[in-house]
């Protein structure tokens, strides 16, 4: 970063000479994308192209390669067209992103205060939208391939689809740079949103999607409606591994690590983050494999001084991806958004499967307080002795809030919101739990003042789970769909 920093004070400015404002016409904004990538295309290193303080719109398609040692600030606005009909396509017919960049080395893109990349993405948003659309919808901020990135002082607001993918990197920052995409201003996530709830409909808006390795990503907030944070795979035989996140403030889908299939990650840490109104908490997924057998593993993973204030979904995931990869929405790859609230109906398309030759291992979760769930505490799920050496400590749950819908009572009459509505799939015994309220049931409880009171050798793994064991739902194994290369799909 010190070279960064010299390269950056000794970088000379040149100013984007495009036209601000006529955001209603597509025309400008497309020259305005030219201007701006002819301007990209020959930036010299230790120059910074330089946007005042103003408002300029531009069509889809923005792209640069092999840029090094420069500096690119966004003072003003850049906001995208929001015609759908006329968004660039590349050959495969694939909408291409807002902004798209490769090969990059010591590029920072920054602000003087908070510049606002404006996705524009209302048009793309919706049911009804998402059933013309389906994936086909364009990024707004990606970079591949590129080493030794600061991204910081911006907003990055309504994307139509991914928000920020980061993918092959070695070396990234984000600091001071927030995400928001929503359809209401509401203080919440809901598919079908009532008078006082938000829409959540702004479907696949994920905030920071990232793989490779060295990654930072610091003092930020996200708002959306898919993950907030996802570690992602790239393909087979990936690895991903060295991130922190760390001092952020987080409401969406939560705090991922995947969907992963046939890779590694691994030495991955979030601390420090808030969640409010969030749909889902910690989330770790494993999406479906193929056959033969392809092994993925998630280990070394570090969850620590996690607030989440009122989720509304579940606050803890540990297995399966939730998620599609279909127009039949409710058929789970490998575990159904349906689920469970179809199944505790007996509907028995919503299942939720767990996925063969996966594997988390040398998983830490400390210091976790969730504070009025509406939902059972959360999910650790595998398929037999896929989990190994699983520790929580201080993860606790405050106040959980029943309301008078089918599921809450559902929840209720099956055990309570204090419970861990599965817990399968551990190897060895190798699940212990130290503070935790409640202690999930297959799990031990190595607590002060616990130990083996029913005398059969085994240290207990905490009275007051015995009865949630007998009530534990219970799962059909995944039928084996297919393990796609590209993790280009999740519905929510």
């Amino acid at each position: 970063m010190l070279l960064l920093a010299l390269a950056i004070a000794a970088c000379t400015a040149i100013h984007f000479q495009g036209k601000s404002g006529d955001c209603d016409s597509y025309d400008a904004a497309k020259k305005n994308t030219d201007t701006f990538n002819e301007m990209l295309a020959k930036l010299s290193p230790f120059e910074t192209l330089e946007f005042p303080n103003d408002t300029f719109c531009f069509a889809g398609g923005i792209t640069a390669t092999g840029l090094e040692n420069v500096v690119i600030r966004f003072n003003g606005t850049v906001r995208f067209s929001d015609d759908t009909s006329k968004w660039p396509e590349d050959g495969d017919g694939k909408r291409i992103p807002a902004m798209y960049f490769e090969k990059f080395r010591n590029v920072t893109f920054t602000s003087d205060g908070k510049g606002l990349l404006d996705g524009n993405g209302h048009k793309w948003y919706g049911l009804a939208q998402y059933a013309y659309f389906g994936e086909n919808r364009p990024k707004l901020f990606e970079i591949y391939n590129s080493s030794d990135i600061l991204v910081e002082n911006l907003i990055l607001k309504n994307s139509p689809y991914w928000t920020f993918w980061a993918h092959n990197m070695t070396g990234l920052e984000v600091r001071y740079t927030d995400i928001y995409a929503a359809v209401d201003d509401k203080d919440s996530h809901d598919l079908f949103p009532l008078p006082r709830k938000g829409d959540i409909t702004a479907f696949n808006t994920d905030g920071f999607d990232v793989n490779g390795r060295d990654v930072w990503i610091h003092d930020c907030n996200i708002w959306n409606q898919d993950d907030c944070i996802a570690v992602k795979d790239e393909g087979q035989h990936w690895t991903t591994e060295n991130m922190l996140f760390e001092r952020i403030n987080a409401s969406g889908l939560g705090l991922a690590i995947g969907s992963i299939c046939n890779a590694h990650v691994r030495n991955i840490t979030f601390r420090d983050i808030r969640m409010h109104h969030t749909v889902k908490g910690i989330y770790t997924k494993f999406r479906t494999n193929a056959a033969p057998p392809l092994i993925g593993l998630i280990e070394d993973v570090t969850y620590e001084n996690i607030y989440i204030e009122e989720p509304e979904q579940w606050p803890i995931w540990i297995g399966p991806a939730q998620q599609s990869d279909d127009v039949e929405f409710w058929r789970g790859h490998p575990c159904s958004l349906c689920w469970p609230q179809f199944e505790m109906r007996k509907i028995g398309f919503c299942d939720c499967g767990t996925v063969d030759d996966q594997y988390y291992r040398n998983i830490l979760l400390k210091n976790i307080t969730i504070v009025r769930p509406s939902y059972p505490v959360g999910i650790v799920l595998g398929s037999e002795n896929t989990i190994e050496n699983i520790h929580f400590e201080d993860v606790k749950v405050v106040d959980p809030k029943y309301t008078d819908s089918h599921l809450s009572t559902w929840f209720k009459e099956h055990g309570g919101l204090k419970q861990y509505f599965a817990c399968s799939g551990i190897k060895n015994n190798t699940a212990t739990c130290k503070n935790c309220d409640p202690v999930p049931s297959c799990f031990r409880d190595v607590s002060d003042g616990h130990g083996d009171d029913d005398h059969d050798g085994k240290e207990d793994i905490g009275s007051a789970q015995r009865l949630a064991n007998q009530s534990t739902y219970r799962y059909e194994e995944s039928d084996g769909c297919a393990c796609s290369a590209n993790p280009d799909y999740s519905f929510v």
